[in-house]
Formats: structure tokens, C-alpha cells, sequence
């Protein structure tokens, strides 16, 4: 692999979220769009990363008056951290993002700005928080943001530590009418929903997934939970562990990573919801009905010791099967042996499906979320994430190493992931993109 040449976009502030793309951009041209914490949206030439628009959402929030363990986390500067979503159709981009100042935080925004030239869209921004009279201070807008069916979802969880009174949610927000406002909210202490990849979809609904209970109370409430969300985030359906309540003593979040959706045919069920675990387990949910206490269909360990996984995974289909690949920051029960690694699971079509760890592949630094391509939806499959700061391609069947970049990227913050675009792997980190193709 080689670094674009040429390519050198650069842009103010840190980067926390995953850059994204549009085809068709300004002028008919390629966009990468990037965010920071600074509140700053841009728009960056494909070609040359000249910035194209810039706009900003507003002053962000200081970290510091947060008064949170670690502050907030290594983010000293509390803006747009979750990845925006693009409505193609409308031409517009959504985003999300901390309003503030020395003060700290005192509003939860969301906006809509125009793919074309940046400027706001009629009805926006939205004071997300003041809306729906919730504490704007300690609540952290960390997951991607979805867009389905015309509605915004924008999911909400805390900052490290867990301080302060916050509860883990899911704003839904009519995109042409924002005016039009309301959201689902866990009924407990805490349990947030801050996974930076955001929420997961059928086509229907989206699917959260919550954290730990920080009152440990006796009876469940919302905490350790995956929850189907339908129109203005109306819950239809949930699942939760029976080892909820040590889940919670424990800090086990199930929250800690992002659902996905995976089809797979000749499985009872076809349509499945992978939820994996801070703590170390991969379930397999029936996406039509999750089962509530202990409904999972499948329940793989994949960790030795607990609390070691923090990620956003992928799933992809070869000719050998469905796979999901996530990242650990450690002791993952590889068929080599532990530590920190990138995993590969292959789960085999049956009534229900089985899975188990297919293949490992070396991992350190911070860990980053991982993506895969295929040449034809299932051919060549290849595992793309960033480890110490350089681009790895690993064999989706094998995890067999195929690339190393020879060059660095520096900046790239844990848990965000690489896209694909027209043979490009693109990456974010602060103040710049990384962009590299094959020889």
C-alpha cells in the first residue's frame, strides 16, 4: 500500500468520529466531509483535499469543567465527536455536537447543513437537550448518528467515570420537520448508550444497546440491554443477559460496542442482531425478537478475563461463511493464544447458528474499529484497521496478513474506523486525513 500523493487534507481540532464521503458533491465533484471537536463540519476535495466549505456549529464545551475520572476521557475539548450521517436525497449532512465554553456544557445541539456549500437548513439547529429537559452537562453525544425512514436518531450516553445524573437515550428528530422532537430513555441510573458506532438497523427500526446501572438496583431496569426503537423511538422489543446484575457491579457494558444487523440464509433465525460485550461475550439475537431475559440464540466467550473490549465491529460473507471481526485491548481467547487482538468469528448457518473464533490477528496502541471490502459482495475478502498508527489488511477467511502501509498516520483516535472509497482506504486523525491505495 502506498499514501496518496498529492492528498494532504488538513482542517482545526481533534477528530473523534469517522470521516464519510459523497460521490455527487459540490459542483458534481467527490467529498470527504471530516468533524471535530472544535465544532467545525468540512468538506475536503477527493482529489487534493483542498477544504471545499467549512462551517461551525457553535462554541463547544471545555472537558475540564466536566468533573469527570480522566476528565473526559482524553478529550479536552467537547464538540462533534460521533460520526454525522448524509442524507443523499436530500443533499443534506446531519450532525451532532456539545455547545459551551469555560463554563462547560450547556446544550446538546443537533443540525442539518447542505452537502453543496455548509449553510444550515431551515428549522435547524436543534437544542436537543432543552427540547426534552434533560441535563446537557453530563450527557455525552458519542454514537454515530442514523438516519432511517426520514427520522434522526441521535443516541446519547455520558463521560468516563459515569458522573453526574444522566441517562442513556435515543432522540428521534422528523428530519423535515425538527420542530417534531421526542426519544426514548432508559429508566435507570445511567445506563448509557455511547458505543461511537452508533446504532444498527433492519430496514424497520434501529437497535441500542445500553451500559451499566450505576445504583445496582435488584430489579432490572434498562441497564445491560439491547432495545429495538421504532419511529419517534417507541421500544418494541429488548434483550438483556440473566448475569445483568454482576454485569453491572462489574462494569461489563454491554453498551461498550455497537450492535450490527447480519443476514444470513439457511439460519433460523435469518435476520440476527450480533451485541458484543465489554466483557467478553459475542451474542447472536433473533433481530424480530430479541427474547428479553436470556434470549439470546447463541452466546460465545471470547475472552479470557473480562473488560477488554471496546470497538466497533463488521460483519462481511465469503464463500465460507458469515464472519464478525472486532477488536480487544486484550486476552482474547485466540487459537494461538491471548493478548490483544483483532478476531475474526465466523458463525455457521443452523437452526439456531453456531459460531466460533476463527482466526486472530496482532493488534497494539490504541484499538481502532475495522472494516471489510470484497470485490464482488464475497470474493477477496480483506479486514482493514489501524494499529500503531498504520493501515493493516489482513485475509477475511484466514487473518493472514496481505498489507502494512509503510507510512504513519498520526492522530487516530480508539474506536473509530477506516471507509473504503473508489480503492482508497481513508482514514481521520486529528487535524487530517490519511488516505492510501494499492500499488
Amino acid at each position: 500500500m502506498m499514501a496518496d500523493s498529492g492528498f494532504s487534507p488538513s482542517f482545526s481540532g481533534a477528530m473523534w468520529a469517522s470521516p464519510l464521503y459523497v460521490e455527487n458533491g459540490p459542483g458534481g465533484k467527490g467529498v470527504f466531509i471530516a468533524v471535530s471537536t472544535n465544532n467545525d463540519v468540512v468538506a475536503l476535495d477527493e482529489t487534493t483535499g483542498a477544504m471545499v466549505w467549512t462551517r461551525n456549529i457553535g462554541t463547544p464545551g471545555s472537558g475540564s469543567s466536566i468533573g469527570c475520572e480522566s476528565g473526559n476521557g482524553g478529550i479536552p475539548t467537547l464538540g462533534i465527536i460521533s460520526t454525522p450521517v448524509i442524507d443523499a436525497a436530500s443533499r443534506t449532512i446531519f450532525v451532532a455536537g456539545a455547545i459551551g465554553g469555560s463554563a462547560g456544557i450547556t446544550s446538546q445541539v443537533a443540525t442539518a447543513l447542505s452537502i453543496d456549500d455548509g449553510t444550515v437548513r431551515s428549522g435547524w439547529p436543534v437544542d436537543v437537550s432543552g427540547k426534552l429537559s434533560f441535563s446537557a452537562r453530563y450527557h455525552n453525544q458519542r454514537g454515530a448518528l442514523s438516519l432511517l425512514k426520514g427520522i434522526l436518531y441521535v443516541p446519547y450516553g455520558a463521560f468516563v467515570g459515569d458522573c453526574g445524573t444522566y441517562k442513556g437515550r435515543v432522540v428521534a428528530i422528523q428530519a423535515a420537520t425538527p420542530t417534531t422532537i421526542a426519544g426514548w430513555a432508559a429508566a435507570g441510573d445511567g445506563e448509557g448508550v455511547w458505543a461511537p458506532g452508533g446504532l444498527a438497523s433492519d430496514g424497520d427500526g434501529v437497535f441500542a444497546s445500553t451500559g451499566n446501572n450505576n445504583a445496582y438496583p435488584a430489579t432490572h431496569q434498562d441497564s445491560e440491554e439491547v432495545v429495538r426503537l421504532t419511529g419517534m423511538a417507541t421500544a418494541t422489543g429488548t434483550f438483556y443477559p440473566s448475569r445483568w446484575r454482576a454485569m453491572d457491579s462489574d462494569d461489563g457494558d454491554l453498551g461498550a460496542v455497537n450492535p450490527i444487523f447480519v443476514r444470513q440464509t439457511g439460519s433460523t433465525p435469518a435476520n440476527m442482531i450480533i451485541q458484543i460485550s465489554k466483557d467478553g461475550h459475542l451474542y447472536v439475537l433473533d433481530a424480530a425478537n430479541l427474547g428479553g431475559n436470556n434470549g439470546q440464540k447463541v452466546d460465545l466467550p471470547v475472552l479470557n478475563s473480562p473488560m477488554w473490549v471496546h470497538t466497533t465491529p463488521a460483519a462481511y460473507t465469503t464463500s465460507q461463511g458469515l464472519y464478525v471481526v472486532f477488536t480487544t485491548e486484550g486476552d482474547a481467547m485466540c487459537p494461538g493464544g491471548g493478548g490483544s487482538a483483532i478476531v475474526g468469528v465466523r458463525i455457521t448457518a443452523g437452526s439456531p447458528p453456531t459460531a466460533r473464533i476463527a482466526w486472530c490477528g496482532a493488534l497494539g496502541g490504541a484499538p481502532t474499529g475495522a472494516i471489510a471490502t470484497t470485490t464482488d459482495g464475497q470474493s477477496d475478502a480483506i479486514v482493514w484497521y489501524m494499529n500503531d498508527g498504520r493501515l493493516i489488511g489482513l485475509n477475511g477467511d484466514t487473518g493472514s496478513p496481505l498489507y502494512t502501509s509503510g507510512n504513519n498516520c498520526s492522530g487516530v483516535q480508539q474506536w473509530t474506523s477506516p471507509i473504503a472509497v473508489k480503492g482508497r482506504i481513508v482514514v481521520g486523525g486529528n487535524g487530517h486525513l490519511c488516505s492510501w491505495s494499492p500499488h
